[in-house]
């Protein structure tokens, strides 16, 4: 019998597959972004190995090392399996079709759970791979391990996240569990960013101190209570022992849950099924007479943008990890300063505000265009395109300004001039994202294509990525090497520029 038999394991996976790789659309610009991406963190990695061959370290602290990668790994692994462990059951809206198809109910379980394995195993190695091909040509072979223990430990989080799901709808039932299931990953995600950069945080500056640092957790490897995490680094490392033990629990422990929670799994789905997925609302709920009219035109497209994101758990989860990206770029910077040409010292960390104000602002202005469900109803609307736009656009910068002003204002109270270009820059960060992320064109499937955004526009994601930099990179040469005199009329003409540039009457198309 063939393999790819209909109705098999393998035919099935197949087409999973395909269902979650046929949105990605290759090209040879998307595929030389890719290339030259990979390419560049091989680099890092190099450097990075390198710096770690510096370090005097026991056998134990090594395990240590890389028993706390691999705990990052499970931990974003894990938040993404949560994410879309919760699509697979609430959002395909397919299960109940494969049901009662000729499909044995058994297969359809491991076969959507490996698709999810899969989906997360893919960015996870590609990755790693950048810092393990380094290691294996500079340092050991043992290094190629990692292509072993990160499936297992994708495996191990899938089931983890299934079982997670599955315990959150006995507890709390189906409608919340998918809010729950979705803050919780949201959660584990920023935990795991935070905690790795916890040998960061009490950095004075130089890379001395940051060595010692790094050297003083590697000395840790001997302190009992770390026995479980100096396991997992030994596992990770090939110990045979600790290896084969760790491939046994992950592979064994998929095949049982598989096995023996396909009823649980089939009950949450019809209970997913069953549960009303619209919005519940009070009667008289914004049914006033008045209620349009003390809004006005621009209350009412603002409450509407903003609604749509709140009413909805895995946008809102969705938007919320941005936050992810503060956490590398900030506190890292706790604890260093930069000196400006105005005499004052700022705190480097507050440069964080201004990647992470622009790409909250280009993911809000990607939902109100590119994402917009209904954009022939907006386009009739009784108001002047040109006012429809600009109320759109501030709906999307609104949310990234206001804390980062609040932020802004905070610094102020040390170095206000610092804090002035400083606010001046995150404006301009916020417009340029605008000004980026407006222009794409609509996407099928509308918000619900969020999460995916990046897999039809690879070049879109590494273009936010050199923005961030270019523009923190900018507000660091203002701050240090210009005077203010001099750098905020310079932001004023850049910022007024780019207010100009998002409002162009050829743009206000919905």
């Amino acid at each position: 019998m063939s393999l790819m038999a209909p109705g098999s394991l393998p035919w099935l996976l197949r087409h999973e597959l395909r269902l979650a790789f046929r949105t990605k659309k290759t090209g040879p610009w998307a595929w030389a972004v890719l290339i030259v991406g990979v390419l560049f963190m091989h680099g890092i990695g190099f450097l990075s190995i390198y710096g770690l061959s510096k370090l005097k370290v026991t056998e134990e602290g090594i395990q240590l090392i890389f028993g706390s990668m691999g705990l990052f790994a499970a931990a974003i692994m894990l938040a993404a399996s949560l994410q879309l462990t919760v699509n697979a059951i609430y959002t395909r809206g397919d299960l109940d079709l494969l049901l009662s198809s000729p499909l044995k109910p058994g297969t359809i379980l491991p076969v959507r759970l490996l698709a999810v394995g899969l989906a997360v195993m893919v960015g996870s190695v590609t990755m790693s791979a950048c810092f393990m091909n380094p290691g294996a040509i500079m340092g050991s072979a043992r290094w190629l391990v990692g292509y072993v223990t990160l499936p297992a430990l994708c495996m191990l989080s899938v089931t983890l996240s299934f079982l997670l799901v599955l315990a959150l709808v006995k507890l709390v039932g189906a409608r919340r569990a998918r809010t729950v299931a979705q803050v919780m990953g949201g959660v584990i995600g920023i935990g795991a960013a935070l905690a790795a950069q916890i040998p960061n945080m009490n950095s004075t500056a130089d890379k001395a101190t940051q060595k010692r640092n790094f050297q003083a957790l590697a000395d840790l490897g001997d302190n009992p209570a770390l026995e479980p995490l100096r396991w997992l680094g030994a596992a990770i490392t090939g110990e045979p022992l600790p290896l084969l033990i760790l491939l046994v629990v992950s592979v064994g422990g998929f095949a049982l849950v598989t096995m023996s929670l396909g009823p649980a799994f089939v009950r949450s789905i019809n209970a997913a099924a069953g549960a009303d997925a619209t919005p519940r609302r009070k009667v008289g709920a914004d049914t006033g007479p008045l209620s349009l009219a003390v809004r006005g035109v621009t209350g009412t497209v603002l409450w509407k943008e903003w609604r749509l994101i709140l009413r909805d758990p895995s946008l809102l989860t969705q938007v919320c990890s941005i936050l992810l990206v503060a956490a590398p770029i900030a506190l890292p910077g706790l604890g260093k300063s930069v000196s400006t040409a105005s005499g004052e010292v700022m705190a480097f960390g507050w440069m964080g505000v201004v990647p992470v104000a622009g790409l909250l602002a280009g993911a809000l202005v990607w939902l109100a265009f590119a994402g917009e469900d209904a954009p022939d109803l907006l386009g009739t609307a009784p108001v002047p395109a040109r006012r429809m736009l600009r109320d759109r656009l501030l709906a999307a910068a609104l949310p990234a300004i206001v804390p980062a002003t609040v932020a802004c204002l905070y610094v102020a109270t040390v170095t206000p001039w610092s804090a002035l270009i400083l606010w001046l820059v995150m404006l301009l960060s916020v417009i340029l994202y605008l000004l980026m992320d407006m222009r794409q064109g609509p996407v099928l499937g509308g918000r619900k294509a969020f999460q995916k955004r990046y897999q039809s526009n690879v070049i879109a994601l590494f273009g936010e990525m050199l923005l961030g930099f270019a523009v923190t990179g900018l507000g660091w040469l203002l701050l240090k090497f210009v005077p203010p005199m001099l750098a905020v009329p310079l932001l004023v003409v850049l910022v007024a520029g780019g207010v100009a540039g998002v409002l162009l009457p050829k743009r206000a198309v919905a």
